[in-house]
């Protein structure tokens, strides 16, 4: 282990990117994932309101609108008809509209209930529901403004005035994230799975690129692995430098979320940095399977860094994998960041004991050993020397088809599922009541809860929480059916983890469409409480249906949401690798395999585009003809990238290492996951630099919204600037290497 470790640092002191990988690049994920989200929570979302009333009523609308943090209505965004509304809809210059109909006005006057209707799309899933949420509360804020006036007109008082309103009411608390935070949701999870790529991939080329007989032998002289235990304290030695410098980076970025960024956190942080440790042993003794039962480098690295990618599925974090086939359940257990988010989770979310939770501690430490298993084959290969290199062609083939195809078709299983339903969750019934019961019988009833366990106590119900059994817990109080039927406000409790947004908000829907129907029912026998005078002129009183439309991805499905940005971003990433597999070989001009990386990559990605829509239905509206000229502009620029930063990359392997980690971040560089305008002014400048920003809004724009080429003018105009800008600094490094290979 000595000899090795000692010929490892001479390694590392002779090729210094060897030192500056590790230090480098999980800082900048760390300082990424650390300030993309801004303030982290989403506000000013562009809006329109269609104005077919014109009225005082309809401008108390828009009042009530624009008071609104989370909404942003300009001028311009007041329209006189819907198809004004669409349009800019679907120029992405809005997010939705709500539809005030003409008669509305008239309806109230004449003590009828109008309907608005809130059109929103769910192309941009997190833009969606907040705008949703939002329509919501203004048309529910306006409603209770009118009860109020007509209550202080009868001398109602305004809790009596409320009650009306709302005969039952959640009080809704959450045990970690209370802000809602996007921020503190997503940024320390991705950076782990930020990191987890970066330690998968760097452990395979560490031990893939020196192959040799030298550095698991005794000495320089032998070539033979006398024994087991020499193997394994090789591969310590071999590793045990990057392995300090993973945990160095693992105690800073801890220390950056915990204290710099202020996440909260309500476990031990002793048992934060022991998670953190067996993650990193768990995620590099993953690297030496890999690379032990594939010892051509280029192969094993290209597995690692699928592998890896795949992480943000896998983990959790943004689409539940209880929620995934089974077979994909399954498959989600051997990566190490699965079982790292989730005592993360547990810990610092839910602030569960130790004792509920050593499992997930046990599976990570039991991987290391498992992984290892298959350090034995490395024998063969050190005996045999450094395999021979892939040809360049196949190594470029596995890629492309591997890559590209395969990530398709493996997403598209993985989020096949697309919606969350039957969420469980913990009741606790102190009431007792036929009116208790029936109140959730039908929350029970609804598509998006399931009230899977009843429990006694609240304590009984935390720990099943904390077991991450259930997702969240409703409490009935003792008073629930008296104070209904004494006509005041029968509230109950609900605490809910955040574990995940998608569980957050689908129990949110089941549980305002359970009290919008309860209240709906209880308001008459509420105003029945009051005096006949009072009664007969809240009666009279108006208030105002809000009606739901959701466009574009009207289910609300996560995979109709992510897929088309992955199908963009899966294009770029494996051109960028071909590309620097083929740069990286040295033999071939990039001015003859650019073209031809172009030309390929056009009709497959047409084949992409085209078919995997109709394998897990998403949405596919765009014209054809348009589709495939802006996919053209696309490829070309990407290829144009590609050969741009070629120079950059030394080798293949090189290619492998990088392209994958920094590919995942184009997700939120895009503005689709989160809105532009909310993250901070460098990352939105930087957000112009790839061709996957443009690349991913133009294609959600025609395919997923069907727009057509006059609504993607913006983006069109920013690919063929980076055409321009890319393709001179490309022409500048073909005279460059023209005028190397003349000397």
């Amino acid at each position: 282990m000595k000899d090795t470790l000692n010929r490892e640092l001479q390694r590392i002191c002779s090729h210094k990117r060897l030192l500056l990988a590790p230090l480098a690049i999980p800082v900048f994920a760390l300082l990424f994932m650390a300030t993309i989200f801004g303030n982290g929570t989403i506000e000013e979302l562009p809006v329109g309101i269609v104005d077919n009333s014109v009225s005082p009523y309809s401008r108390q609308i828009i009042l009530t609108a624009q008071a609104s943090p989370t909404l942003k209505i300009s001028t311009g965004h007041i329209f006189s008809n819907e198809s004004q509304a669409r349009e800019a809809m679907q120029k992405m210059e809005i997010y939705g509209y709500l539809d005030i109909p003409s008669d509305f006005s008239s309806s109230l006057m004449e003590g009828n209930q109008p309907t608005i209707t809130g059109v929103y799309h769910n192309t941009m899933l997190a833009a969606g529901g907040e705008v949703k949420a939002a329509f919501v509360k203004v048309i529910g804020d306006f409603s209770t403004s009118l009860i109020a006036s007509q209550g202080n007109l009868a001398g109602i008082s305004p809790i009596e005035v409320e009650t009306i309103a709302m005969p039952t009411n959640g009080i809704f608390s959450s045990t970690y994230n209370t802000s809602l935070n996007y921020g503190t949701f997503l940024a320390y999870p991705f950076f782990f799975i930020f990191f987890q790529i970066f330690i998968l991939t760097f452990t395979v080329y560490i031990i893939g690129t020196d192959l040799s007989p030298q550095w698991l032998t005794p000495t320089q002289n032998s070539s033979a692995i006398r024994t087991l235990g020499h193997l394994y304290g090789s591969l310590a030695g071999k590793l045990l430098p990057y392995a300090c410098i993973f945990l160095a980076q693992t105690l800073l970025a801890n220390w950056v979320f915990f204290t710099v960024a202020h996440t909260p956190y309500q476990g031990s942080l002793l048992t934060i940095v022991l998670n953190s440790i067996l993650f990193i042993g768990a995620t590099m003794a993953l690297g030496i399977a890999i690379i032990s039962i594939i010892p051509k480098v280029s192969i094993a690295i290209s597995i690692a860094s699928m592998i890896g990618a795949l992480g943000a599925t896998a983990s959790g974090v943004t689409f539940p994998v209880e929620n995934m086939y089974p077979a994909f359940q399954a498959l989600c257990s051997i990566f190490p960041v699965r079982h790292f988010i989730l005592g993360y989770q547990a810990s610092v979310y839910l602030n569960a004991p130790f004792a509920l939770t050593w499992h997930t501690y046990a599976i990570l430490l039991l991987t290391i050993p498992l992984c290892l298993c298959a350090a034995p084959l490395l024998r063969k290969a050190v005996k045999d020397g450094p395999a021979k290199p892939l040809p360049v062609m196949w190594g470029t083939s596995l890629v492309i088809l591997g890559g590209t195809v395969g990530y398709c078709i493996l997403y598209g299983l993985l989020y096949h599922p697309n919606i969350v339903t039957e969420v469980p969750v913990a009741v606790i019934d102190n009431s007792q009541t036929p009116a208790s019961r029936e109140y959730l019988r039908n929350l029970d009833a609804t598509q998006q809860v399931h009230a899977a366990y009843i429990c006694q106590d609240l304590p009984q119900a935390q720990s099943l929480m904390q077991q991450n059994i259930v997702k969240g817990i409703v409490t009935i109080p003792a008073s629930f059916a008296s104070r209904i039927s004494q006509g005041a406000e029968a509230q109950f409790a609900v605490i809910q983890t955040t574990t995940s947004f998608l569980y957050y908000l689908t129990i949110q829907t089941g549980i305002a469409s359970t009290m919008q129907q309860a209240n709906n029912s209880l308001r008459l026998g509420t105003v029945q409480t009051l005096p006949l005078s009072q009664q007969l002129l809240l009666s009279q009183t108006p208030t105002v249906q809000y009606d739901d439309v959701t466009v574009y991805n009207p289910n609300g499905g996560y995979g109709s949401y992510l897929l088309p940005i992955a199908l963009i971003i899966i294009i770029f990433q494996t051109m960028l690798m071909s590309g620097g597999i083929l740069a990286g070989d040295r033999t071939t001009s990039p001015l003859k395999f650019i073209p031809i990386l172009a030309g390929g990559y056009f009709l497959l990605s047409l084949f992409i585009v085209g078919l995997v829509p109709e394998l897990f239905s998403l949405p596919a509206l765009a014209n054809r003809w348009e589709l495939a000229l802006f996919m053209a502009l696309f490829i070309l620029t990407t290829a144009i990238f590609t050969g741009a930063v070629t120079p950059l990359f030394k080798d293949p392997e090189e290619v492998m290492l990088y392209v994958p980690f920094f590919s995942v971040g184009l997700i939120f560089l895009s503005g689709s996951s989160y809105p532009i305008n909310g993250i901070p002014h460098i990352w939105q400048i930087i957000h112009y630099i790839f061709p996957t920003s443009p690349g991913i809004i133009g294609y959600l724009k025609l395919n997923s919204m069907g727009g057509s080429l006059q609504h993607i003018i913006p983006q069109t105009a920013t690919l063929l600037a980076q055409l321009l800008i890319y393709g001179s600094l490309f022409t500048l490094y073909l005279r460059k290497l023209s005028k190397r290979n003349n000397l």
